[in-house]
């Protein structure tokens, strides 16, 4: 007992962070479930609006409401639907990773439409279009059934809030040991223009159009 009563002074900072840590890595946790969940919602937009970045930012957006939502009535949902268009306009960056350009230049088709003329990769009668690959760089070989999945990546700055452990991470995200992601490195610029503490996080989806994709 007496040993013990001596070194508590010593081991309590030790006790305090490490629980402070495991309360920041469910926040984490939280924060990367619901990242995946609102990746999945923002591609299915893209798909249903020829993969307009816009839509696919609303639909991020829709996703990651439930991070800002505190409340159960209209007001606080209203907040939580601006504070998240706010947040993902600042703290993410959504990647289209397919179709590219490469990949669109190879399978456009010129569609006529009542308000004109425009290109875009066509999604209807799929099983019946020729399923011949094409080469679209980078040592790729693309059909056109390939051409209509519609895969994203979003890269999500996290807020870190927890005391003492956002301060931890920070050392560990920025140190040049750690070596940081380009993700992390953006992140970290962030932090430097607001004062905050943010962690990379990032998730990918994929899924098959509903519309004709165009750029």
């Amino acid at each position: 007992m007496v040993e013990f009563n001596l070194a508590l002074p010593f081991l309590m900072p030790i006790i305090l962070v490490t629980m402070m840590m495991i309360a920041q890595w469910g926040f984490i946790y939280s924060s990367k479930s619901t990242l995946d969940a609102a990746t999945v919602q923002a591609v299915r937009a893209g798909t249903l609006h020829h993969g307009h970045p816009s839509e696919i930012s609303k639909g991020l957006a829709a996703g990651m409401m439930p991070l800002f939502a505190h409340g159960t009535d209209i007001a606080d949902t209203a907040a939580a639907v601006a504070k998240s268009t706010l947040a993902t306009a600042a703290q993410s960056e959504i990647r289209v990773l397919s179709p590219d350009r490469a990949t669109f230049d190879e399978f456009k088709v010129r569609s006529r439409y009542t308000s004109g003329y425009i290109y875009e990769i066509p999604n209807n009668n799929l099983m019946y279009r020729n399923p011949a690959t094409k080469s679209v760089g980078s040592h790729r070989q693309l059909n056109i059934q390939d051409a209509n999945l519609l895969q994203i990546e979003v890269r999500w700055c996290q807020k870190l809030i927890v005391p003492f452990a956002n301060y931890v991470i920070r050392e560990i995200v920025t140190s040049p040991l750690y070596a940081p992601s380009a993700d992390q490195i953006a992140c970290n610029a962030l932090g430097v223009a607001t004062g905050d503490i943010f962690l990379a996080l990032t998730s990918q989806g994929l899924m098959r159009m509903q519309t004709p994709f165009r750029m």
